[in-house]
């Protein structure tokens, strides 16, 4: 990589492959002609800010091979948001280190982070070369086919989703709601009806951000599906939101917001259920897999697995070839070529979200049908059959 060290930050929330990208990274570092030294940030922003930083290069083979099947963030990640004067101090921190390289992981926020710590390195006189690396639970980074870290939660919560339909329907409970992640879109939502083969089976009902929400037709909808089947499981997306576009439900304590101020929007699932008891007066329970649905590595998909090594590696190549304030972006697999990415500017995916294709979606108690399916199915994988002919 030439003159200079370099320096990893992950950013956001941990994935089941995080670190896969993370180790990844460490070894095509070291392995670059010329290479300084390879650092990582501890804590994200934070890290660079305060000078708290590891020395990555000393790492064993065991030890990379043991990070890279390991599930969060191993560096530690934050959600930071640096003041002007933080700038100051994270560019003396870099220059003291002689980092001419930093390779950021993370998702939108992150990116934009990572715009704003190169246009200071430059306004301070300090230029550094800074490249992205995808990876979101989310799968809404702008530009790239999917986002490492989504294929495998999708599978978690695919697999959840058929498993808690088996329990279900075993010893008949009423109404069952499977609250999933998903502040404003609805991925790991809509990838939950992977788990349905017929029309009897988990999930009946799935609520997306990209569609609203209307109370009086998700009630009508369960009646009907109750009294069909004697049972119902319903999936929601924390974020769904009423037609005037407000959020179904959210936390209003000040105590609760997030890092970035933002209200926590956990628990749609509880204020479902109960206007299921109110309305319908049937018994309603809730699961919400919450956090263990992004670091579950028991279902680590093959195909995110090999995603986020790529991604961790192609960054290291970008900077080696000499490129700034890009991302790697991974290419449809069918369309994916040699290399399997292509490189994106910052600018056109700092700040910009990506929701289900309206194309995609259509207006029934499933709101995704083939083509959401067909991208779906090589990234998630085959989930677990099983034998259901006894029951309906």
């Amino acid at each position: 990589m030439g003159a200079g060290s370099l320096m990893i930050v992950q950013g956001g929330g941990p994935t089941a492959v995080f670190n896969a990208s993370l180790s990844s990274a460490i070894v095509e570092g070291v392995r670059q002609p010329g290479s300084g030294r390879v650092y990582g940030a501890r804590y994200g922003m934070q890290g660079l800010v305060r000078g708290d930083t590891v020395e990555l290069d000393r790492l064993t083979a065991g030890e990379l091979e043991l990070l890279r099947m390991s599930p969060g963030a191993a560096l530690g990640s934050s959600r930071f948001k640096p003041s002007e004067d933080d700038y100051g101090r994270m560019v003396e921190n870099l220059r003291k280190l002689d980092i001419r390289a930093i390779l950021f992981m993370g998702g939108n926020g992150t990116i934009r982070g990572a715009s704003l710590v190169s246009k200071h390195c430059r306004d301070a006189g300090f230029p550094v070369q800074v490249v992205g690396v995808p990876k979101t639970v989310d799968n809404d980074i702008a530009m790239t086919d999917r986002c490492p870290g989504f294929a495998s939660a999708a599978r978690y919560l695919a697999q959840t989703t058929r498993d808690l339909g088996m329990d279900i329907r075993s010893l008949p409970q009423p109404v069952t709601i499977l609250e999933t992640v998903g502040r404003s879109i609805g991925w790991p939502a809509a990838a939950t009806a992977l788990a349905k083969q017929n029309e009897a089976d988990a999930p009946h009902l799935v609520y997306l951000p990209e569609k609203p929400f209307h109370a009086e037709r998700f009630l009508a909808d369960l009646d009907g599906i109750v009294t069909k089947f004697g049972w119902a499981i319903v999936v929601a997306t924390e974020g769904i939101r009423n037609p005037d576009g407000s959020l179904v439900y959210e936390l209003k304590d000040p105590t609760q917001l997030d890092p970035l101020a933002r209200p926590m929007t956990g628990g749609v699932g509880q204020f479902m259920a109960n206007l299921v008891g109110e309305n319908l007066k049937i018994r309603c329970r809730t699961e919400k897999p919450g956090l263990i649905a992004r670091a579950a590595r028991a279902h680590v998909s093959a195909q995110d697995q090999k995603d986020a090594e790529l991604v961790g590696r192609a960054g290291v190549q970008a900077i080696a070839a000499g490129e700034t304030e890009k991302m790697v972006a991974l290419l449809p697999l069918d369309q994916a070529g040699a290399s399997g990415y292509e490189l994106v500017p910052f600018n056109k995916v700092a700040g910009v979200e990506r929701p289900l294709p309206q194309e995609w979606l259509h207006d029934a108690a499933i709101p995704v049908g083939e083509r959401f399916f067909e991208y779906m199915k090589p990234l998630v994988g085959e989930l677990t059959p099983y034998f259901v002919r006894f029951t309906n």
